[in-house]
């Protein structure tokens, strides 16, 4: 190893960098040295700008993000601590600006300390462009995604603003025609309340870039009233009950559609239109009834305000029953005589409407023999026998049992 650095004389060239390492440094520390850097994309700040507003009621629109190159040139020792951060250009747009328009404006390199030159710029200028401000309100409008859906209907939004009050460059306010909110409505079904921005657009619906306007506020509440449409039947009554079931009605339209709330319409099953009085109904009498429907919901749109009922009156009918309950009501009864019924059944015919007689049956028929055994002989008799039927029908003739009363003579 020894014999290989002799042989490549290692040892002299490693103290040769070092010499030549410490000849520089002392020739850097003593001498310093002037040299030129570059700082590329150092942003433009502009001054004035308040100024502008106020005296001109101007605003840049374009050009406050410029960005430039500058080449600076300083000593070594003090070049090797500057950033570009440190490192200010300014331009003034308060002096030479008193219009709308674009303007070549200069700008000013501020080094952070003395000693320090700019050698050069690029660009030699900035380009920006100053509008005048103007305020306008725009109408505010909404834009439903779907229509709603079957059996339902939107009813005209309502917003907390209709107008938006908004600031910002001419040319570019000017372009604003609407702000709308674009509304989500898939599967709404029920009324909607909520917070929603808006976008500003012209008069061919495009989007306008907002970057320079200001607004008066930044979203509007929107209520969407949604209302449910249903068919509900017509309905009237018969009093007293009792007779009802000898009356029909016929009703003209049957049905009518109504629209509220859907809360509201959802708990409507029918609409009461009145009463018929059924004692006093002819066959076919006619009557008008207006069509009222309850608190809370409507008629829909198209609908008739009245409805008519045709009335008509059932013929009675006349059906025979048997039956076999008959009871024995002995009112003096004298307690030494023994009292049998020989009758067994009863045919008893009963007159009424149709389709009530069609559901008596035998056990709504009540037949009482009433008699007083201590008024009567021993032997067969012939009483006669009280039939009761159900309201609304008619017992038709007069009914009678056999009895025979015996005495323990004994």
């Amino acid at each position: 190893m020894r014999k290989w650095i002799t042989q490549h004389d290692v040892l002299t060239k490693l103290l040769s960098i070092v010499a030549a390492f410490i000849l520089w440094s002392y020739f850097m520390g003593a001498q310093n040295p002037t040299r030129t850097l570059e700082y590329k994309d150092i942003a433009v700040q502009l001054t004035g700008v308040d100024q502008l507003y106020n005296n001109y009621n101007l605003k840049i629109i374009e050009g406050a993000d410029a960005t430039v190159d500058v080449k600076v040139s300083g000593s070594t020792n003090r070049l090797a601590t500057l950033t570009a951060s440190q490192i200010k250009v300014q331009a003034d747009v308060s002096e030479s600006i008193t219009a709308p328009g674009t303007y070549q404006l200069s700008y000013t390199v501020i080094l952070p300390e003395s000693g320090m030159t700019c050698e050069s710029r690029t660009p030699d200028s900035i380009t920006v462009k100053a509008d005048e401000m103007e305020t306008k309100k725009v109408p505010v409008s909404v834009n439903l995604s779907k229509s709603a859906s079957k059996n339902y209907i939107f009813d005209d939004p309502q917003l907390s603003a209709e107008t938006v009050k908004i600031s910002g460059p001419a040319t570019v306010v000017d372009q604003v025609s609407t702000a709308v909110i674009d509304l989500d409505t898939s599967g709404v079904e029920k009324t909607l309340t909520d917070n929603y921005s808006y976008k500003l657009v012209d008069d061919n619906g495009k989007q306008v870039d907002t970057a320079n306007i200001s607004r008066d506020i930044a979203s509007i509440t929107v209520t969407l009233p949604v209302k449910e449409i249903k068919s509900v039947p017509l309905e009237v009554t018969v009093s007293p009950e009792d007779a009802a079931a000898a009356i029909s009605t016929t009703i003209s339209p049957k049905s009518v559609e109504i629209i509220g709330d859907p809360s509201a319409v959802d708990a409507v099953s029918s609409i009461k239109l009145g009463a018929i009085n059924a004692t006093t109904a002819e066959n076919g009498d006619t009557h008008t009834f207006d069509i009222e429907p309850p608190t809370g919901v409507s008629l829909n749109d198209g609908q008739p305000a009245s409805a008519t009922v045709t009335v008509s009156v059932a013929q009675d009918i006349t059906q025979k029953y048997t039956i076999t309950d008959i009871t024995l009501s002995d009112d003096d009864k004298d307690s030494s005589a023994t009292v049998t019924l020989n009758t067994q059944s009863l045919d008893v015919t009963l007159i009424g409407p149709e389709k009530l007689l069609k559901k008596v049956s035998t056990d709504d028929i009540q037949a009482v023999a009433e008699l007083s055994s201590k008024e009567l002989s021993d032997g067969e008799h012939t009483i006669g026998v009280t039939v009761s039927s159900p309201d609304g029908t008619t017992v038709s003739g007069n009914y009678s049992v056999k009895i025979t009363i015996s005495r323990d003579n004994a």
